[in-house]
């Protein structure tokens, strides 16, 4: 009954107050009582009580008992009768000795059972057709006392009429109830002398004399209103760990104090550490957070702030046994190998790997990974280190249906895949393979139509791939295929080639490059620009300002600014575009330049290794000394004529190695 405890703990919580009296009670208490509330054998006793009476009737329960008062009801014997010895927990018989209605009532050791003894006594004095108000508590008791005896008689009575309409076996067995209760209805002079006897402060003194405790002195109100803690993170206390409220707020202040000075912990991280872990408050300081504080800082040689990262991230580290934690770093320095500095960084940087469990948990995961996929303890080393989520996820969800169910057996990939592919980028695994690998592996495998070989190595090159929503990926697509109408095998070709094209946007970076290789070498036609982009997909990953720009403009200087000549020596090879400008166009221009050739020819000098380009070189000087003089460009010579002339030249190409040089796909 949420709404219930609610109310009963903003009422019990403050000052409450009645025209019949005003009572203010420790906050303890107004978390017993609210307990009381919820138990189901209070409930059981007598439905026909309402809430609000209950409620009141503990109220004063708890007063009478807190108070200084209470040491001076006389401890007179007693024998409750049997139908209230049976909501109390108790089996005793008439004959047996029973400890005092002061003893019997207010010290044993559940104030749950308390509050039941309470409510029964009370119940023996209650007129059933008048309701009971907690003030009729101290001077209703003796003038009830022909009613206690009239209600018993008529109890029997009214069972004896049920038992006349009972079968005959049933009549039988009840015959020795009826005569347990007229025993014990004659006995009741006896307890009306006990009662006679039993003297019961009037409340008024009672409550005069209860000694109410000040809010600094409750541990209620120093958590609220020292600490800073709200009424939602009070309520959490008080249902998880509502015993902390009875401790004194010195002992807190001990608490927090070590936690703070140990730690350098701000107010903020005072609450968030309890928010996040009461029971730390239920832990001894000098038992249980000091020893544990001290045992990690001296085995991962931990800083103050490395300290307040762990604790402020997972509180329950410190809930942890000093044997627990011991074993856990020791998984981590022996069975995988990390030294102390190696150690502090990892569970720095990922505290939740003190929350796992070694033996179900930590070693069946890295058995997997070592011992299933084949990786070695030096890689995993690696791979861990930059992913140390890889040893919290759950081995059978996520960790089989990734490696095994997906990249093995829908990709193909095989041991020395799965290890690359990890080593390159192990957050792939972060990602969630139901809602976004296989949605972007469908995609490329149905729509695009890549086959799961072709996927494969994608991904190998570029796992990264993985990182981007699948509406991206689509974006950039579409910009490709309907902005710049490139077909689907070019579209395939730039993906499989330069797959990194996903992560460029589509309205800064990549229309920024498009519109700089039209613009820089006079690609207006839409035709030709397609050719140039698909025929060196990677030209869109390079940087503008400081690649395509320069060797722009030293490849229009050396062409003696012939854009149209430029246009087509970057038509016929666009991979020009993909060398270095320092380190392999200059060096190889001069040298062409040098013998009397003309600036295109190196579109065939460019791919050559150094030693084929020596000899070509060679070859081309003396072909040009035999002819007597220098080739010469001729003003009305067509393009058609320049093409043919490279074609003759690409003849004598010797294939050339990938030093040093792009590579680009063929199909």
């Amino acid at each position: 009954h949420e709404h219930k405890f609610k109310v009963v703990v903003s009422i019990l919580v403050t000052e409450f107050k009645s025209n019949t009296f005003k009572l203010k009670i420790s906050n303890y208490s107004a978390i017993q009582i609210m307990k009381c509330l919820g138990n189901r054998k209070f409930e059981c006793i007598n439905r026909r009580l309402r809430k609000t009476t209950r409620m009141f009737l503990l109220i004063i329960c708890a007063a009478i008992k807190n108070s200084e008062a209470f040491a001076s009801i006389p401890s007179n014997q007693f024998q409750l009768p049997r139908k209230y010895q049976g909501a109390m927990g108790t089996r005793t018989s008439v004959d047996t000795k029973v400890p005092s209605r002061k003893s019997y009532l207010f010290h044993s050791d559940s104030f749950f059972d308390e509050a039941d003894e309470l409510l029964s006594f009370v119940e023996m004095y209650e007129d059933e057709h008048r309701s009971f108000h907690p003030l009729d508590y101290g001077s209703g008791i003796q003038d009830d006392e022909h009613t206690l005896k009239t209600q018993g008689d008529r109890r029997v009575f009214d069972r004896s009429q049920e038992e006349n309409s009972m079968p005959g076996h049933n009549r039988r067995k009840s015959n020795v109830n009826v005569t347990t209760n007229l025993s014990s209805v004659k006995s009741k002079k006896q307890i009306d002398q006990s009662i006679d006897n039993l003297v019961v402060p009037d409340l008024s003194i009672l409550l005069a004399n209860i000694q109410l405790a000040p809010a600094s002195e409750i541990a209620y109100f120093y958590l609220q209103n020292t600490i800073g803690l709200e009424p939602g993170i009070m309520w959490k206390i008080t249902n998880e760990v509502g015993s902390v409220l009875g401790f004194t707020v010195q002992n807190l202040e001990n608490k927090i104090n070590l936690l703070r000075r140990m730690m350098n912990l701000t107010d903020e991280d005072v609450r968030t550490i309890i928010t996040k872990q009461p029971s730390i408050l239920h832990m001894s300081a000098a038992r249980n957070i000091s020893p544990t504080i001290l045992f990690l800082v001296r085995s991962l040689d931990l800083s103050k702030t490395d300290l307040r990262t762990l604790v402020v991230a997972y509180p329950c580290i410190l809930c942890y046994s000093i044997q627990n934690l011991a074993r856990k770093i020791s998984f981590f320095e022996k069975d995988l190998g990390l030294d102390v500095e190696e150690a502090r960084e990892l569970l720095v940087a990922e505290p939740k790997l003190f929350c796992a469990g070694v033996s179900s948990g930590l070693e069946p995961r890295l058995n997997f990974l070592h011992r299933e996929m084949g990786i070695p303890k030096s890689d995993l080393h690696k791979i861990v280190k930059a992913n140390p989520r890889l040893l919290l996820y759950s081995l059978e969800a996520n960790l089989q249906a990734k490696l095994i169910s997906f990249f093995i057996m829908r990709l193909y990939m095989g041991p020395q895949d799965i290890l690359k592919l990890l080593t390159s980028y192990p957050l792939i695994m972060d990602y969630s393979l139901e809602n976004h690998m296989l949605p972007i592996a469908r995609y490329f495998l149905t729509e695009l139509e890549f086959s799961p070989m072709e996927m494969k190595k994608i991904l190998l090159k570029f796992p990264r791939l993985m990182t981007h929503s699948l509406f991206k990926i689509k974006h950039v697509v579409g910009y490709l295929r309907y902005q710049l109408g490139m077909d689907a095998t070019e579209v395939k070709r730039i993906l499989f080639q330069a797959p990194q094209v996903v992560s460029l946007s589509t309205d800064d970076t990549l229309v920024s490059k498009v519109t700089f290789l039209r613009d820089a070498f006079g690609l207006e036609n839409g035709k030709d620009l397609r050719k140039v982009i698909a025929g060196m997909p990677t030209l869109l990953l390079l940087n503008v300002e400081n690649n395509l720009k320069p060797k722009a403009e030293y490849l229009l200087e050396q062409f003696r600014g012939d854009e149209l000549e430029l246009r087509q020596a970057i038509i016929t090879m666009p991979t020009l575009l993909g060398y270095s400008l320092e380190k392999r166009i200059k060096p190889r221009m001069a040298q062409i330049l040098d013998i009397g050739a003309e600036p295109i020819k190196v579109t065939v000098g460019i791919t050559m290794t150094n030693v084929n380009f020596e000899q070509w070189l060679e070859n081309k000087r003396i072909r040009i000394a035999n002819g007597g003089q220098l080739l010469k460009r001729r003003a009305n010579k067509s393009i058609n004529n320049t093409r043919k002339e490279i074609s003759e030249l690409e003849d004598d190409e010797i294939p050339a190695e990938s030093d040093g040089r792009i590579t680009h796909w063929k199909r």
